[in-house]
């Protein structure tokens, strides 16, 4: 399964390099038959955002609510290790790539 680069049209993104491919703010992936970078678009970016607050937001309940060690583990670690892995296979096989903003 290959992903069009948005530049060229040609189907060269692996479902890895798309997920290392970074967000609307970063410099993107380099496709691999044109050269150009890309960045996975809006909508990785609002699934992002969305996932990582809602963690963020388990976490400072569970440090006022809680107290057990593994209460602690149970609501505030493990919601964010299940956050950004949510958030890397999102990357990888859902959104579309776009061009990427920021060229350093």
């Amino acid at each position: 399964m290959k992903f069009t680069c948005p530049i060229c049209g040609e189907k060269t993104f692996s479902p890895l390099l798309k997920a290392r491919a970074g967000g609307m703010s970063s410099s993107g992936a380099h496709c691999p038959s044109c050269g150009g970078r890309c960045v996975n678009g809006k909508l990785n970016l609002i699934v992002n955002s969305v996932t990582s607050g809602i963690a963020c937001i388990m976490v400072f309940v569970t440090y006022f609510l809680h107290t057990n060690k593994t209460q602690l583990f149970l609501f505030a670690f493990l919601p964010i290790v299940i956050a950004l892995v949510f958030n890397f296979v999102f990357n990888m096989f859902f959104g579309k790539l776009t061009e990427a903003i920021k060229h350093e």
